[in-house]
């Protein structure tokens, strides 16, 4: 998964934190607090339909 195998990784470094994947570049299933990727969502449908609502932001946010 990208966020697990790049995006937490490549932010836990851009923000100088201290586990384990700032040095493998990889999610090491750490149990850390200070852990990054703690929380992900993955949505496959919408019931009922029109319930979840995306909004886009024109602005650099990171990754």
């Amino acid at each position: 998964l990208r966020i697990k195998n790049y995006a937490a990784p490549t932010n836990a470094m851009r923000l100088d934190m201290k586990t384990p994947c700032t040095k493998s570049s990889y999610c090491e299933e750490c149990k850390g607090t200070n852990r990054i990727c703690n929380s992900w969502t993955i949505t496959e449908k919408s019931f009922p339909k029109g319930r979840t609502k995306v909004v886009l932001i024109n602005e650099d946010l990171g990754l």
